[in-house]
C-alpha cells in the first residue's frame, strides 16, 4: 500500500475509485444471481478531523464582492442604479462527504447479501462519524447480511470491539463477517502492514452458494494506474499523518522514488 493515498487531497477521489473497481471485479464473478453496486451516502463535514487528517473546511464565508456591476440602463437612454439589497449577510456552507460501500444484491428481489464498507476518516472520527457507522454496524451485525470491512487509513478509531480488544500492531485492518445461522458472528481478521500485500478477501454469498474472491491489491492497483498517481503525488513530501511507525518509515524511505515522482512523471 502507499500511505500517500491518505492524503486528503488524494484519499476522497481513490475512496470513490477503490468503491467502483470494486464493484466491477465482483459483477461478473457473481452474475446474473448476484451483481454489486456502489452504494451512495452524503454527510455533512460540522466538525475538523483533529491532528490525524486534515479536513476539508467546515464552514466558507463569502463577503460581498467589492468590483462594481454594470449599470442597467432605461428604455430612454438614462442609467439607472441596481436596487441595493436591504440586509447584506455571509453565506454559511456546510462542507459535504461522500461516504461508498458496495452492497451485493440478489437480481431481482434486490435482497442485501453482503455490504462491502471502504471506511473514510469520517467513519473514524471521534464525534458523530464513529458513532454514526458504529450503529449501522450493529445493524449489519444484527441482520442477515455478511459484513466486510476494508480499513486502508492509518489514523483515526477503529470501529469494531473485535479489533481494538486487544489492539492490532498494523496499519490496515481487513475483515470478513459471515451471517450465521445461529447468533454468533465471528469476523475472520487480516492485519496488514503497508510493507505487506493486501489480502484476497473471500466474499460470502447466499448458501449454498460458494463465496468468490475479491483481489484488493488488483483493484488498488488498478486504481493507481487509472488515476495517474505516479506522477500526481509527490513522494519528495513526508508522507501525512499520523507518524508512520519507525519500520514503517524506514521501508517508505526505501521505496519512495528517488527525485520525488515515479518514473514517467
Amino acid at each position: 500500500m502507499d500511505p500517500y493515498l491518505e492524503a486528503s487531497e488524494i484519499w476522497p477521489g481513490f475512496h470513490q475509485r477503490l468503491a467502483i473497481a470494486i464493484a466491477d471485479q465482483l459483477t461478473p464473478r457473481i452474475a446474473p444471481k448476484y451483481y454489486a453496486d456502489v452504494n451512495l451516502r452524503t454527510v455533512g463535514e460540522t466538525v475538523e478531523i483533529g491532528t490525524t487528517y486534515i479536513a476539508h473546511p467546515d464552514v466558507g464565508v463569502y463577503e460581498k464582492p467589492h468590483a462594481v456591476a454594470p449599470r442597467a440602463h432605461s428604455p430612454t437612454g438614462a442609467a439607472l442604479a441596481p436596487p441595493a439589497a436591504p440586509v447584506l449577510r455571509a453565506v454559511l456552507l456546510e462542507d459535504e462527504t461522500v461516504l461508498r460501500s458496495v452492497h451485493v444484491y440478489l437480481t431481482g428481489t434486490d435482497v442485501l447479501v453482503t455490504a462491502i464498507e471502504i471506511l473514510s476518516p469520517y467513519n473514524k472520527r471521534r464525534s458523530d462519524g464513529l458513532d454514526e457507522y458504529r450503529a449501522k454496524r450493529r445493524r449489519l451485525l444484527h441482520s442477515s447480511s455478511h459484513l466486510i470491512e476494508v480499513d486502508l487509513l492509518r489514523g483515526g478509531e477503529r470501529p469494531g470491539p473485535e479489533v481494538l480488544d486487544p489492539p492490532l500492531d498494523s496499519d490496515y485492518v481487513l475483515l470478513v463477517n459471515r451471517q450465521g445461522e445461529d447468533l454468533r458472528r465471528v469476523s475472520e481478521i487480516w492485519p496488514v502492514s503497508l510493507s505487506e500485500p493486501l489480502p484476497t478477501l473471500p466474499v460470502p454469498l447466499v448458501a449454498p452458494d460458494p463465496y468468490v474472491l475479491l483481489d484488493l491489491n488488483d483493484a488498488v492497483h488498478s486504481v493507481y494506474v487509472a488515476a495517474g498517481y505516479s506522477f500526481r503525488i509527490d513522494y519528495a513530501r513526508p508522507a501525512p499523518p499520523p507518524e508512520l511507525r519507525p519500520a514503517m518509515a524506514a521501508w517508505v524511505k526505501q521505496a519512495v522514488p528517488r527525485g520525488g515522482r515515479t518514473e514517467g512523471a
